[in-house]
């Protein structure tokens, strides 16, 4: 799967805002993976993504497995016949949508897929549809910081921003 230059982008501006955080089987080898895609598609950045982008204290997407996932092919047999079980899916990817329900927002996390140990780049490139797609996040129109969509008014402000133009303190 290839993504366009925007898409690679979007996903960077998520990840950087620190709302994502993926377990110490994962963070390693997808940040690896990610700064491979984003150098490859010559995108221009202030700062390269660090560890400490992929592990956010309070995420809206969170990417685990429960066992460590070899990236670079190293031999481990044990591993590998785990992995090659068709109903063993270690690897979780789930989002967490926001709804405004009244005076408090709502949240909700959603699996949005498991992965096979062998389907590591499926669940990355996944994580990386999920982190450009709109429906998840979109930057404010007024402070352009990448927000959850459900933090976002029909205008596309988020609430910091809104509160500011209501003179609210």
């Amino acid at each position: 799967m290839t993504f366009s230059k925007k898409q690679l982008a979007r996903a960077y501006d998520v990840l950087i805002q620190g709302v994502v955080c993926l377990d110490d089987n994962l963070r390693q080898g997808v940040l690896v993976y990610i700064e491979s895609l984003l150098l490859e598609q010559g995108i221009q950045r202030d700062k390269y993504l660090s560890l400490e982008d992929l592990h956010s204290y309070y995420p809206y997407v969170c990417m685990g497995s429960y066992m460590p996932i070899d990236f670079f092919n190293a031999d481990n047999l044990g591993l590998i016949t785990a992995c090659n079980d068709e109903n063993f899916k270690p690897i979780s990817l789930k989002v967490c949508t926001v709804l405004q329900g009244g005076h408090k927002p709502v949240h909700r996390w959603h699996t949005v897929g498991t992965y096979r140990c062998d389907d590591i780049i499926s669940a990355i490139h996944v994580l990386l549809e999920t982190l450009s797609n709109g429906a998840y996040f979109n930057p404010c129109k007024t402070c352009n910081t990448i927000r959850p969509a459900g933090y976002l008014d029909d205008e596309q402000v988020c609430g910091c921003c809104h509160d500011g133009l209501l003179g609210v303190a």
